[in-house]
């Protein structure tokens, strides 16, 4: 069984993501490479603002990063 994951875009997916708790990691990714290089496990989203998301104590840029909520 494969494990399903969205991609945090926006502020509303990173507040929905910080609501319902739910497990983020981040991916660094450079064009072409299409599945990236998990940077970390990560964490719930602890805050975020336009450039930066906080989790597990650590900030991430938001343009250099992706973002990706697991989902059950």
């Amino acid at each position: 069984m494969s494990t399903t994951y969205k991609v945090l875009e926006s502020d509303t997916d990173f507040l929905t993501a910080a609501l319902t708790q739910s497990k983020v990691s981040v991916w660094y990714r450079e064009e072409p490479d299409p599945e990236g290089h998990l940077m970390g496990y990560g964490g719930i989203v602890e805050g975020y603002t336009p450039d930066s998301i906080q989790i597990a104590g650590a900030h991430f840029v938001r343009e250099r990063f992706e973002f990706r909520a697991y989902i059950k």
